[in-house]
């Protein structure tokens, strides 16, 4: 398992358990719990992983139910999402997992490579396993890795934490998917945005948010004090940059400055917006992509 995934260390403990997939999922160590945002594709089993490093209680949280973020449920007993993404959680089940390794195999085949997933890779049961049971967030939930466990189900008076605190906070953000949730690290200062915000932004599924919708929510985040923003498809922390840019690209954004563009696995239509950075971007970034559907700007 340690040779599939690779664990870096971003912070004080806060680990990126990446795979080979492209996709990274977030661990936060407590004092007296632990959190575990998403489970990665579920090739592997990344609870494994997780027990390297700590073996304190753990809440799982998934940012949103596409299965590059929630196929690792299947390791797991019980999961946090926010319910507003169950019909997008129960597609990719049903009809987008057998895609998912399609794309896979036909790309690492054009490639001259071998499969993507370990030797031991029951394929039929990773078709099968779904999550064992889904718990349900709430907007603005709060889970305090530093104390017990029954203290997680609830809304916290910020005004009364001290650092004896070490909480992480549940965002609601419509925008990838109806039921993003972005995690804010009150502690370490960090967003874990899921693919909620990143230099590339897919905003062209069945089940995105309205352009218009994710925008206005977004520029709600100016209220936390983040110092570091870590999406699920990068290895490091970004900076705060992306948070105030993201707003101005798409409101640059037009059809006449777009082109078309089909999803890759799914050959879904929509419409793919690039907007140059021309190095104003500190994170080494030169441009932001956003996909999207005319009925959804």
């Amino acid at each position: 398992m340690g040779e599939y995934f690779k664990v870096f260390q971003l912070a004080e403990n806060v680990y990126h358990i990446y795979e080979p997939g492209g996709v990274g999922s977030s661990l936060i160590v407590g004092r007296r719990q632990a959190m575990l945002i998403d489970t990665g594709y579920g090739f592997a089993d990344i609870s494994a992983v997780v027990r390297k490093i700590t073996d304190l209680p753990l809440r799982v949280v998934n940012t949103h139910g596409h299965t590059d973020h929630a196929g690792g449920n299947r390791f797991f007993n019980k999961v946090w999402m926010n319910p507003a993404d169950k019909a997008t959680y129960k597609d990719y089940q049903k009809h987008q997992k057998p895609l998912v390794a399609a794309l896979f195999e036909s790309k690492r085949k054009a490639a001259g490579k071998g499969p993507i997933w370990p030797e031991d890779f029951d394929r039929m049961a990773w078709y099968e396993a779904g999550t064992k049971e889904f718990c349900w967030l709430i907007n603005g939930q709060t889970f305090d890795l530093d104390a017990p466990e029954e203290r997680c189900n609830q809304t916290f008076d910020f005004e009364e934490a001290s650092e004896e605190n070490h909480l992480i906070e549940a965002i609601f953000m419509p925008g990838h998917t109806v039921g993003s949730v972005m995690f804010f690290d009150w502690k370490n200062h960090i967003l874990f945005p899921g693919d909620d915000l990143d230099y590339s932004l897919w905003m062209q599924f069945d089940t995105s948010a309205p352009l218009y919708t994710y925008k206005k929510r977004l520029q709600q985040l100016e209220q936390y004090p983040i110092e570091a923003i870590l999406p699920s498809h990068k290895k490091q922390l970004l900076s705060t940059w992306i948070l105030k840019r993201m707003p101005e690209a798409i409101e640059h954004l037009s059809l006449e400055k777009s082109r078309r563009f089909f999803h890759p696995r799914t050959g879904q239509p929509g419409w793919l917006y690039k907007e140059p950075l021309n190095g104003e971007s500190p994170d080494g970034q030169d441009t932001i992509y956003i996909t999207y559907q005319i009925n959804n700007m």
